[in-house]
């Protein structure tokens, strides 16, 4: 409960005026791509997954600042039911990104859900057996922890300034995003060091209030890392939590500087160090990962408003800056030739969330379904031939979309797409 008290003054900011629930809440005339299959992606659209499927205000992020205040004043025993809807989040951000009140609701949601926890409430099967497995195995995947580095045959542990944190989901399986990153890098004259001894980065666990091994985890993650000055991250989930979570949880800045591949591949190229000479001739629409664009833009916000004694006048300095880190993804894909890109109605930081995060697709995939089917379709309502991300859990949940749903859209992620490129 401490975490959820802390929240206090944030909770009783929020006056539930709606705005939460909707992508483009500010912008009722935006234009949009028309219908599509009896959508209509124009002006305000729903922005929540969990709201969108369910359709009951407990599921919108106003309904369980509701719920959060109850539970500070003792007026509501978090039970089971409660638990289904709190955990019905993807915690994609959505909410965070449309609130004007700047109320943190991620960081609320997820000490509602550890105040759960803390208050014996029993988690779901599927979501307790993520702690469970990552105190045995230190990954949420039930694999051997000998097994992590299998997918790479060259020399680990290399003594190099620059660390590559491969991450559960690549290293398990979509091992193919693995070794295209480490085979880029080294195409790129930068070899990563490849650790046995990294462990899952917490992030499953953060988000669903497990606290204590998520704690064991990161607490062994940094003293592993700590001699690198620069760690790579191709999952956007990894990158979020040990970019914006360990630092808040310690209270110390980080012992290396964490940078994605995209950030990587985006300095190189304005530099004029990488120029991709094939093409790729097809329509192009990209996925901005809640993780990788929303959450770490949100978490530049927070920082930049703490150090501000005008918010008013140093927001828009802030939105320029969210604004860049929002545009690497699309700069990248417009050094590729033969790209023709084009944008979904949901974008940025009104981005649609894949429906993958927070726990869901392991406990509730029909939540993480849902909103894969709703992106897929917003997808082809472009006329995109290919969609483009730079996740692994993304990637996954998108190859079970469009598996699941006939899509004809080609699913690519970006980094094993530029190493198809580059020789």
């Amino acid at each position: 409960m401490e975490r959820l008290e802390k929240m206090k003054k944030q909770i009783y900011r929020c006056i539930h005026c709606g705005a939460c629930r909707f992508a483009y809440s500010g912008e009722p005339d935006k234009e949009g791509i028309g219908e599509h299959e009896g959508t209509l992606y124009e002006g305000i659209v729903v922005g929540c997954p969990a709201g969108n499927l369910h359709e009951w205000e407990g599921f919108y992020n106003s309904g369980k600042m509701w719920m959060a205040r109850a539970v500070l004043e003792e007026d509501l025993i978090p039970d089971e039911d409660m638990r289904d809807i709190i955990f019905q989040c993807t915690t994609c951000g959505s909410c965070e990104a449309q609130c004007e009140n700047k109320i943190s609701t991620v960081d609320v949601i997820e000490a509602l859900r550890a105040a759960l926890v803390e208050r014996g409430v029993p988690l779901g099967e599927k979501t307790a057996r993520l702690s469970a497995t990552v105190k045995e195995m230190n990954n949420p995947y039930v694999e051997p922890h000998a097994e992590r580095t299998s997918w790479f045959k060259g020399e680990k542990n290399l003594d190099v300034k620059t660390a590559y944190f491969v991450g559960c989901t690549a290293s398990y399986r979509i091992k193919n995003v693995a070794e295209a990153t480490e085979r880029l890098f080294r195409k790129l004259g930068e070899p990563l060091a490849i650790l046995e001894d990294e462990v899952c980065c917490g992030s499953p666990l953060f988000r669903t209030g497990q606290m204590e091994q998520a704690t064991r985890v990161m607490n062994q993650n940094i003293e592993t890392f700590s001699k690198f000055d620069t760690v790579v991250f191709s999952c956007a989930g990894c990158y979020r939590t040990i970019k914006v979570d360990y630092p808040k949880l310690t209270g110390k800045e980080l012992p290396f500087k964490p940078v994605h591949t995209l950030e990587f591949v985006a300095d190189l190229m304005k530099q004029g160090k990488l120029k991709v000479e094939k093409e790729f001739k097809k329509i192009v629409t990209w996925h901005d990962p809640c993780h990788l664009t929303r959450h770490v833009a949100s978490d530049l916000e927070r920082r930049r408003l703490e150090e501000s004694n005008n918010w008013f006048l140093d927001s828009r300095a802030i939105k320029k800056e969210k604004e860049a880190w929002y545009d690497l993804p699309r700069y990248v894909l417009s050094q590729i030739p033969g790209v023709e890109f084009r944008e979904m109605y949901r974008i940025k930081e009104n981005t649609w969330c894949c429906g993958a995060g927070g726990g869901v697709k392991t406990q509730y995939p029909e939540l993480a379904m849902d909103s894969v089917f709703e992106r897929i379709k917003e997808a082809e309502a472009t006329g995109a031939e290919a969609l483009v991300t730079s996740c692994p859990f993304c990637w996954l949940n998108f190859r079970d979309g469009i598996r699941d749903s006939g899509s004809k859209l080609e699913l690519y992620e970006l980094i094993e797409l530029l190493d198809t490129l580059i020789d």
